[in-house]
């Protein structure tokens, strides 16, 4: 009878030995995240293909990996990553340009932000209208923008990666003294959809009995019939209304006032 006791508390304690390896084993795995400049490179893990970047990798054993890189045009580009168990490694490369990177008839995009009211634009030369939170295809390689305002003409050299969107910021320099972080936040969150209206550029917002009418790309608004300047314009975001964070702010602290 011991003997059988002793042989059941052995299996038992084996049992539980091989139950804690497996979860041990289960939960010896991450993930990683792969990014690349330009996007859209073909990803091998060990020698396994895992997609394009961007691409998210995960139930991966924890620990290091080989990470191979390939792109028609640049350089193929081997990398080591480190997997934490439990966790996602990131990793981000930017890759090198071979002689064909720009020759294949890639393209890129390009989204202009900040751009000074009645600015007068030129891109590569040719005039252009800019249509505010837009994407601009354009080839990839080297890009020449030149706008024109009252203060003078700038020109932005930029360059377009393939498959890959560019921000462009265009406002002029501002003195140190002057300097203000310019921020636009969603107006959903702020304000709900039902309080404003858009018609082409012009935004009409009412909230709480104030009445502003604003402007895609000007940060001049009316409120209220005043007109006040602000430190950004209106933009759309991924088909949402995004409002300067000042203008947000007034109406907010105007409703608490509101009896």
């Amino acid at each position: 009878m011991k003997d059988r006791i002793a042989a059941c508390f052995a299996s038992f304690l084996l049992f539980l030995a091989v139950a804690g390896t497996a979860a041990t084993a289960g939960n010896a795995s991450g993930a990683v995240y792969v990014t690349t400049l330009p996007a859209a490179a073909n990803i091998w893990i060990d020698g396994t293909y895992v997609g394009r970047t961007p691409v998210l990798v995960d139930a991966i054993a924890s620990g290091h990996h080989s990470l191979t890189i390939s792109r028609t045009g640049w350089v193929v580009t081997e990398i080591d990553v480190s997997v934490p168990a439990g966790g996602t490694a990131m990793s981000s490369t930017r890759l090198v340009a071979g002689p064909r990177a720009f020759t294949d008839g890639p393209t890129g995009s390009v989204i202009l932000r900040d751009v000074p009211p009645g600015a007068a634009l030129q891109l590569d030369g040719a005039a252009f209208k800019n249509s505010p939170g837009a994407p601009v295809t354009l080839s990839a390689g080297v890009h020449h923008l030149t706008f024109t305002t009252a203060q003078g003409r700038t020109t932005r050299t930029f360059t377009v990666l393939p498959d890959t969107p560019t921000q462009l910021v265009l406002h002029a320099e501002r003195a140190v003294a002057e300097a203000r972080s310019a921020v636009v936040a969603p107006a959903d969150d702020y304000i709900g959809a039902d309080a404003y209206e858009i018609s082409g550029t012009k935004i009409v917002v009412r909230s709480n009995g104030h009445v502003v009418v604003a402007h895609f790309g000007d940060t001049s608004v009316r409120y209220d019939g005043a007109q006040i300047a602000l430190d950004a314009a209106p933009e759309s975001i991924g088909g949402k209304l995004y409002l300067p964070l000042a203008l947000l702010e007034k109406l907010s602290d105007d409703m608490s006032k509101t009896p």
